[in-house]
């Protein structure tokens, strides 16, 4: 049995994201060897829409184009879905319309923090999409577990185009998460962050003296997705009734 799973990047590629798009695509191969050929990861973006999303205006913006994704994912036999984005953006909408497995970054990194730590931190972009994390948190019954949510204060298509300033910024923000705030584990609040999760916690283990678990929102989403497939489960019909099939 292969699993194959959709990664929908919600957002229309622009100069910005080539070297996002280049570390999906190292992605996708390291999941595959390391699954020993278990997992097949394709990777596609949407058709229209804006490129980044850093608002609730964004996120309606191209919802209706994520939903056309979706819609053909479960048509092309995928197993499951996966939309690359820390807001999860349209995951309600989306888990309405198929039966397949749809699953959020946020979701599934902030469920797995809790599991590891109980207590976590959020390292996002920037401040002002603070609320927005807060509500899907509320959502997902995690509040109590957040320990902080701490902005680096820089734009989204802004993280590898200056890649030592945003690395110097998470670090610093980590260890003020991890001592001020209590933080037993720190999320990346951002998929297109993935590249620097090995020097963070490698930098973080000499600044610290002590390991601290880094999830990194992408990769956590793909392997939920999977335990979802192998576990033969998907989202709630009672819930997420199925109207439009």
């Amino acid at each position: 049995m292969k699993i194959k799973i959709l990664d929908i990047i919600p957002v229309v590629p622009s100069k910005n994201l080539e070297k996002s798009l280049e570390d999906r695509g190292k992605l996708s191969k390291n999941i595959t060897e390391e699954s020993g050929g278990l997992i097949q990861l394709d990777i596609i973006s949407i058709d229209k829409g804006t490129s980044s999303i850093e608002s609730m205006q964004d996120e309606v913006t191209n919802t209706p184009y994520i939903l056309e994704k979706i819609r053909f994912a479960e048509k092309a036999g995928y197993n499951a879905v996966v939309i690359d984005c820390f807001f999860d953006p349209g995951l309600d909408a989306a888990r309405e319309i198929v039966k397949i497995p749809v699953i959020g970054p946020c979701h599934s990194a902030c469920h797995l923090a809790s599991q590891v730590g109980g207590r976590f931190s959020i390292l996002t972009p920037l401040s002002s999409g603070k609320h927005i994390i807060e509500g899907l948190l509320r959502k997902y019954g995690l509040e109590n577990n957040l320990a902080s949510i701490r902005a680096i204060e820089i734009p989204v298509l802004g993280l590898e185009t200056e890649p030592e300033k945003t690395l110097k910024r998470l670090l610093e923000l980590s260890v003020e998460a991890v001592i001020r705030d209590g933080a037993y584990a720190l999320v990346l609040g951002c998929t297109g962050m993935s590249w620097v999760v090995g020097n963070l916690k490698d930098m973080l283990r000499n600044k610290l003296g002590f390991e601290v678990p880094v999830i990194e929102p992408l990769r956590a989403a793909i392997y939920n997705a999977v335990m979802w497939v192998l576990y033969g489960i998907t989202q709630s019909e009672v819930k997420y009734r199925s109207y439009f099939i």
